[in-house]
């Protein structure tokens, strides 16, 4: 029996908070290993171009751009998630800002090689985490972006439009989510952010998508159908063609 889309979404976020919960403490070793096995000149090529993807620019103008191609086809639906998805954009933006000024964590290209070492102000005399394990709390930050490690604003970005996209093609959900997991991976393969950077991007870009769908159904909702006639097709007759 098919899981209901409303418990898919739960599950997806239940395991995210707890994939982060986890990362934390290993975000130094899971860093070594990446930059031990898996990093390489082609990987950093693919990664480049994935980066891409998560930038507000090319997010925001692939959105707007399929609101264009529906409003011309008359896909409301995709109009509504297009203008979801850009909202979402804004939303998971501003929230990011403000969560890298309360969080202040240093990148890891800060330290030769990945680590966190010992950069800035250790706030050991106030009782803070230590920097060499964590890597939080340096305040002031800001404008330095140093230490705005903590959560990925790309990864933010792609999350919110395949939360959007979900929305407009559920058929393409798998896709969606992996070419933002694909964003999310190459910020840590470019030595951008730690693993718990990157889910921290994803649980809030995944919320600020789903938020910025409901604001465009509250302000543009969908047409609703009348009774007796199917989401389908209206036929010339008035019958209702079928979908499939």
């Amino acid at each position: 029996m098919p899981r209901p889309a409303g418990g898919r979404r739960r599950l997806l976020v239940g395991a995210l908070v707890l994939a982060l919960a986890a990362a934390v403490p290993a975000d130094s070793a899971i860093h070594d290993f990446a930059f031990r096995h898996v990093v390489s000149h082609e990987v950093r090529l693919v990664a480049n171009g994935f980066t891409l993807l998560g930038t507000a620019w090319a997010a925001s103008g692939l959105l707007a751009t399929l609101a264009v191609v529906a409003h011309r086809s008359g896909d409301v639906g995709l109009v509504r998630a297009s203008a979801g998805g850009l909202a979402g954009i804004a939303l998971g933006s501003l929230t990011v800002q403000v969560v890298k000024q309360v969080a202040c964590r240093a990148r890891p290209k800060l330290v030769d090689g990945w680590g966190v070492d010992l950069v800035g102000p250790t706030g050991a005399a106030v009782g803070w985490p230590d920097p060499a394990t964590t890597g939080f709390f340096h305040w002031p930050c800001l404008t330095d972006s140093r230490y705005h490690s903590f959560p990925s604003g790309h990864t933010t970005t792609a999350f919110a439009v395949a939360a959007a996209l979900t929305a407009a093609a559920p058929a393409g959900r798998r896709s969606w989510l992996a070419v933002a997991a694909g964003v999310g991976a190459s910020r840590l393969l470019l030595n951008a952010h730690f693993l718990s950077d990157v889910l921290g991007g994803a649980l809030i870009g995944w919320w600020a998508g789903r938020l910025g769908l409901r604001l465009a159904d509250r302000l543009a909702p969908l047409p609703a159908v009348p009774a007796g006639v199917s989401a389908g097709v209206e036929s010339p007759s008035g019958a209702s063609a079928p979908s499939g």
